[in-house]
């Protein structure tokens, strides 16, 4: 935004930074600039419209200015807002976590859809797990959707699972959610085998060669969230092979996937050798997302 001494209106500096970052390949530029000068104001996205000809103050260019050369380096606009919207919930994201994406709603429709199920009618006895809960995105939509079950979630990171805390507070003030830390499986217990009724995960599935070609901003995001091993599918076959512990006879296993996986997953899940009724769950572009699944036994 030039320093000339004009008069800046809300709908001036819209359009100037719209052009700015489209200029310079900023991803959603019309987005972006309405987020992070709503963000600066304020005020929600609608009221940047119904107050257009509103002119901005010295102090609010010089913090509309600086959130602009971030996005103009590449920082996704969650982390710059600190919040990133995800099933009606406004979460807490910092750089520890991975941003929320609207595929992954997928994985919370087809897990509901589960729930509402056989069964149903005694939710109280139902537990439900997730692996590498990162935001707690995932089993905070779930606590919210079907509240009379009784949820855990872990993640290895601590500073990722004190985000998902922070939105715990907001989302799930009778603590439905048990979060704790664990590299995987490794703090569940003996107790804890054949206990539960759902297991669901998001798990990193990118290639860990193909991390560095996708779109600049993702560099942005904890690697370990993303790093899916030489084929994208290691932590696949690890919640494939150590779910089937924890998980009743009968229990569901649901697990996000790459758009273009399934035909591989297929492979590995029928290699695992523990589930029947494999199925498939598709996203609202029409890709395999979620594959799901029952204990055996």
């Amino acid at each position: 935004m030039p320093p000339d001494t004009r008069v800046w209106t809300i709908l001036d500096v819209l359009s100037w930074t719209a052009t700015f970052f489209s200029d310079h390949r900023v991803e959603a530029p019309r987005v972006s600039a309405e987020l992070l000068l709503a963000h600066v104001l304020g005020i929600k996205r609608l009221d940047l419209y119904l107050r257009y000809d509103q002119p901005l103050t010295p102090d609010e260019l010089a913090a509309f200015r600086s959130l602009i050369s971030r996005r103009k380096a590449g920082e996704p606009v969650a982390y710059i807002l600190g919040e990133k919207a995800f099933w009606s919930m406004d979460l807490v994201v910092t750089p520890d976590v991975l941003i929320p994406r609207p595929d992954t709603e997928c994985l919370v429709e087809t897990a509901l859809s589960f729930l509402a199920g056989p069964g149903s009618d005694t939710p109280a006895e139902r537990w439900v797990l997730e692996p590498a809960t990162g935001s707690g995105a995932v089993v905070l939509a779930l606590a919210k959707s079907h509240p009379g079950c009784r949820f855990f979630a872990f993640d290895r990171s601590t500073a990722a699972l004190a985000v998902a805390r922070k939105n715990a507070v907001r989302y799930d003030p009778a603590h439905r959610v048990v979060f704790f830390a664990s590299d995987w499986f490794s703090a569940l217990g003996n107790s804890a085998s054949g206990r539960f009724d759902m297991i669901v995960a998001n798990p990193p599935y990118v290639a860990s060669g193909d991390i560095d070609h996708l779109a600049p901003e993702i560099g942005f995001e904890p690697r370990m969230a993303l790093d899916g091993g030489a084929d994208g599918l290691d932590p696949v076959r690890h919640i494939l092979q150590a779910a089937g512990r924890f998980l009743k006879p009968g229990g569901r296993l649901l697990i996000e996937i790459g758009w273009d996986q399934k035909e591989r997953v297929a492979q590995v899940t029928e290699q695992a050798g523990l589930y029947t009724a494999v199925g498939f769950a598709k996203d609202l572009a029409g890709h395999h997302r979620v594959v799901h699944m029952q204990r055996a036994g």
